[in-house]
């Protein structure tokens, strides 16, 4: 992590006028991230002529043309670095839910309007602005950047990926566990889940989550994609965390939901089994268990 933040401090040293950066960081990592570098280039030691002006541009709701809003800024000539955070906005509303990435995330059919306007503008951006821009987003917006706005892309000076504190996973991830439950899932809306199901991701992708904190953290996605009715996902996310611990029982306990959902009612019934191997007195895995035996008019079992 040292070597990737020196890396990134050389770039923006060393950039004059126009230039693009991408960071791949958690939110609350991206805010360290800028003060460290605001201090770093303040200090004398690390640089030897003029201190270059740094601004931060914290987008918190949706928008479609970043142009605008930089041309809008009153110090912008006197500007040599600008962080952007939180363009993921942007992007969530054209978001479908699942585990699969590509197939199912990065919808070929739609573009989010910011990302075409950025494809169109580059050469705007470019011309009209002696700035070094450097955005700072989660993993699912950088892959958007690549998949869905290649020419913008394509000007980067580099791309760079910072892992969360562990101290800081380790509450964020803990936040999410305690604040989720399935009842809660279903009364969010799906924008709401899809913001969801996008924090846990970022945690699970982390490079500093432990299989610990992995196993805990799929075990809470697949029961979101489980409320948004994305079945086939959920167990996805089900079976990754039993990878970690085989003797999960809330896994197997919602993997059989989720194939009960899909009628594939034995399998179902034999995730419960191996469910009940470890929580034999779990009452709702025992009564889920008799309704798909009922199903499968299996009466005296």
């Amino acid at each position: 992590p040292e070597a990737e933040y020196q890396a990134l401090l050389r770039t923006i040293r060393w950039t004059k006028g126009f230039g693009l950066s991408f960071v791949r960081c958690s939110p609350a990592e991206a805010e360290r991230l800028i003060e460290r570098v605001q201090q770093d280039l303040e200090s004398q030691k690390l640089i030897s002529e003029t201190k270059k002006k740094i601004e931060v541009l914290r987008l918190e709701q949706p928008i479609d043309n970043l142009y605008e809003i930089v041309a809008a800024l009153p110090n912008k000539d006197q500007i040599d670095v600008l962080f952007i955070s939180g363009i993921e906005q942007s992007l969530i509303a054209d978001i479908k839910p699942g585990y699969q990435g590509e197939g199912e995330y990065y919808n070929l059919n739609t573009l989010p309007r910011i990302l075409g306007h950025l494809n169109l503008q580059r050469e705007r951006f470019r011309d009209d602005f002696d700035i070094c821009f450097i955005f700072l987003m989660p993993l699912f917006a950088l892959k958007y950047f690549t998949r869905r706005a290649p020419d913008f892309f394509d000007w980067r000076s580099g791309v760079w990926e910072f892992g969360t504190e562990s101290q800081l996973l380790q509450q964020e991830s803990s936040r999410i566990l305690q604040d989720g439950s399935f009842h809660k899932y279903l009364a969010l809306s799906s924008q709401e889940r899809t913001q969801k199901i996008l924090a846990i991701q970022e945690l699970i992708d982390d490079i500093h989550a432990t299989p610990k904190d992995k196993n805990k953290l799929f075990v809470q996605l697949g029961d979101l994609l489980v409320a948004a009715s994305d079945y086939q996902s959920a167990i996805n996310s089900y079976d990754k965390a039993l990878q970690f611990k085989p003797e999960n029982d809330e896994a197997w306990y919602g993997r059989g939901y989720a194939l009960s959902e899909l009628r594939r009612f034995e399998d179902a019934i034999a995730s419960w089994d191996k469910a009940l191997e470890y929580k034999p007195d779990s009452y709702y895995t025992l009564y889920n268990r008799g309704v798909m035996l009922q199903e499968l008019s299996q009466f005296e079992e």
